[in-house]
């Protein structure tokens, strides 16, 4: 136990005091955290405006514009709309004298067979994209008045969509407006923090143990340390180290929008819960032994770390496969196939925390996924503990998937 536990503080403390690791660890929240304080420091006057406001089309051209009634559906425009947004012509000439002389921006010519045809004509020597769809609302809102024999009240309903308001058998739970774009942005940031999380830690201690095979450091090791407390003191060394930045991360993320929130103009049905900071230390350190524990056995299997770097790819392809869905996860959180992905421990760290990002997870689902995530971690624990001998660790194998989980499955020695 001892010795364990030197090999885990020593591992931490060298990689914590690594220069490129204290620059991520910093860095990664204050540079979000900066541009936020700049985006209330400058733009404080206008807190209650949107990222959307930006986007907003101009106002139009100062002059109005005409329409030439064939079908002699406008016989009167509606109170409020006057001249100064609509000339009715006699002709087209007439129509395009005004355009020439800049008294109009352009003119709507309605056949005799518009009711019929449904369609118009509308003429300009310039079009303007901005504007155009402003210009067609008005001749569509004179058309649609006239129709309705001039009832405004009808004409107001007939303008209006139809609102269903949906009525949700829990109404305590609050629905999200999907329609936001944070509404996908926020739970996507959560899921790729996780995933490069779980990652990077995992690959960590793929390399140490490489590393330490390829430079001869093992033989050394192996002197003084017998394997199993090899193994467990780095994958819990670097387990910390993983948790670290998680918690500052997230932890960090979740302040900012708790303190932002009013300068980006977030709705509170958008904020991220305040129980993802707790399920996701759970749900990292599960996800982290599981794959840890695979990396720690190719560290092992393998000679060298460009081998062991070359395999990665085929061992993080699982937790991939979430990102790769992570807009039907996002759209549909609480869909069979997130809670399919949730059940299997591969996928399950990384679909569990975006579909908490976006929606509420029953408990049963939180509580079956953590079931089966341990039983694997046990599994692959006493796996990996077998291939953490002295003699694979000094001399290792060229990588080969089948014969890797032959290894794992104890076949093959």
């Amino acid at each position: 136990m001892k010795k364990t536990w030197i090999v885990l503080k020593t591992e931490f403390i060298n990689t914590i005091t690594r220069r490129s690791f204290l620059l991520t660890l910093i860095l990664v929240p204050l540079v979000p955290a900066l541009i936020l304080g700049g985006i209330s420091l400058f733009g404080g006057d206008e807190g209650g405006s949107s990222i959307g406001e930006f986007f907003q089309p101009s106002q139009g051209d100062s002059l109005p514009d005409g329409y030439v009634d064939f079908s002699g559906i406008i016989e009167q425009l509606p109170p409020g709309l006057d001249s100064d947004f609509l000339v009715e012509f006699k002709n087209q000439d007439s129509a395009r004298d005004a355009i020439l002389a800049d008294e109009i921006q352009g003119y709507f010519l309605i056949e005799m067979d518009f009711l019929k045809s449904g369609e118009m004509k509308y003429f300009r020597e310039d079009f303007n994209p901005l504007t155009a769809m402003e210009t067609t609302g008005i001749i569509d809102t004179v058309i649609r008045y006239n129709l309705l024999e001039s009832d405004l009240d009808q004409l107001e309903i007939f303008s209006q969509p139809i609102q269903v308001n949906r009525v949700d058998l829990a109404p305590d739970v609050e629905e999200r407006d999907t329609s936001n774009p944070l509404a996908f942005y926020l739970p996507y940031g959560v899921s790729m923090l996780f995933y490069v999380i779980i990652i990077t830690s995992a690959s960590l201690l793929m390399s140490s143990i490489a590393k330490e095979k390829e430079n001869r450091v093992m033989e050394i090791l192996m002197s003084s340390v017998k394997p199993i407390q090899l193994f467990t003191g780095k994958i819990f060394a670097l387990g910390l180290v993983g948790l670290l930045q998680m918690v500052l991360w997230m932890g960090s993320g979740l302040l900012m929008l708790r303190l932002g929130g009013r300068t980006l103009n977030i709705p509170p049905n958008l904020q991220l819960p305040a129980g993802l900071l707790p399920w996701g230390v759970v749900f990292f350190i599960l996800g982290y032994l599981v794959y840890a524990t695979i990396m720690a056995g190719v560290g092992a299997f393998v000679p060298n770390l460009k081998e062991a770097s070359q395999v990665t790819f085929y061992i993080m392809a699982p937790i991939l496969f979430p990102v790769m869905l992570i807009g039907v996860i996002i759209e549909q959180p609480n869909a069979a196939l997130p809670i399919i992905l949730s059940m299997i421990p591969f996928t399950a760290p990384t679909t569990i925390m975006t579909r908490m990002a976006a929606a509420t997870v029953p408990l049963w689902q939180l509580l079956v996924s953590i079931g089966l995530l341990l039983v694997t971690i046990i599994l692959l624990i006493r796996a990996v503990a077998g291939m953490f001998r002295a003699q694979l660790l000094l001399t290792g194998k060229k990588f080969n998937l089948g014969s890797f989980i032959k290894s794992l499955l104890g076949q093959e020695g």
